[in-house]
């Protein structure tokens, strides 16, 4: 199993360039960064405080994981998480295709839908009908990823044949991993998902959840074995606690959130060496 950590790339934390090399050189295997373009004022009783001030704060991940592929060469560098739905379908297919030749083909996205309060904001897509216009997305981008002359006709994106150049390293487009936890959501992006990319804080019996995914996977015609399976560990988890997630066939885990220190930079240092060692253990 591989260890991650995830930033809440804000001016106040290390800035990402920084951060990604001194992750490569302590054996990590992933960043992981994520966004919100925007955040409507009348959504602000709906976080707690601090974690609202630091989400209005973030760096765009795209250029941030540019400048950590810049400053690296094996580091992964991921999405936790991307809310396609929020942005323009061409220059979303454009800079993800960018980034992914930039860095070398190093680059995961894990998406999501995102808050209500943004979506209305941002997309004229009705909140219950999110995951059903992300599946829309996520096939008209891959068929801007992958053909010459992309054309889609779906339910929410609809274009004649196009040229989107260029295409990602990776074919057909960066991996593509689900933060869904509910069983309707989770059912809506298995057909597409590369992977499943879950917070740990989102289940009260998590080997439950995961038997559950694997059992939707095969009810889906599609073999859990295949997928990335990547869980979000709050806070300072234990070796032991680490070593349970990969029993339970994660083959990731990324860690940070919710951290002891928080966004303060000079805690982040001390808390990657407190973990590199396991890294090399757990792998």
């Amino acid at each position: 199993m591989d260890i991650g950590f995830v930033s809440m790339n804000t001016p106040a934390d290390v800035a990402p360039g920084v951060l990604a090399k001194e992750l490569e050189q302590r054996g990590f295997e992933s960043l992981w960064v994520g966004e919100h373009p925007q955040i409507p004022v009348s959504a602000a009783g709906a976080m707690p405080a601090a974690l609202l001030h630091a989400q209005q704060r973030m760096w765009d991940p795209v250029l941030s994981l540019m400048a950590a592929a810049q400053s690296t060469t094996v580091l992964r560098l991921g999405t936790a998480v991307a809310l396609p739905l929020e942005h323009e379908l061409f220059t979303l297919a454009k800079q993800v295709a960018t980034l992914d030749q930039f860095s070398g083909g190093r680059l995961l996205l894990g998406v999501g839908v995102g808050f209500r309060a943004e979506l209305a904001v941002s997309s004229s897509v009705a909140w219950a009908d999110r995951y059903r216009a992300l599946t829309d997305m996520v096939t008209a981008l891959r068929g801007l990823w992958t053909e010459d002359e992309a054309e889609h006709h779906g339910e929410f994106f609809d274009f004649d044949p196009v040229w989107c150049h260029p295409k990602p390293q990776q074919r057909p487009g960066p991996p593509l991993l689900a933060a869904a936890t509910g069983p309707k959501a989770i059912g809506e992006c298995l057909p597409w998902a590369d992977g499943w990319l879950p917070g740990d804080a989102a289940f009260r019996d998590l080997p439950a959840a995961v038997d559950d995914f694997k059992c939707r996977a095969e009810e889906a015609s599609r073999d859990p074995a295949t997928l990335d399976l990547t869980i979000m560990a709050w806070g300072d988890p234990s070796a032991k606690r680490l070593a349970r997630y990969r029993e339970l066939g994660f083959n990731r885990v990324v860690i940070g959130g919710g951290r002891s220190g928080g966004d303060d930079p000079s805690t982040t240092l001390p808390f990657l060496d407190r973990y590199a060692a396991m890294v090399t253990e757990l792998r």
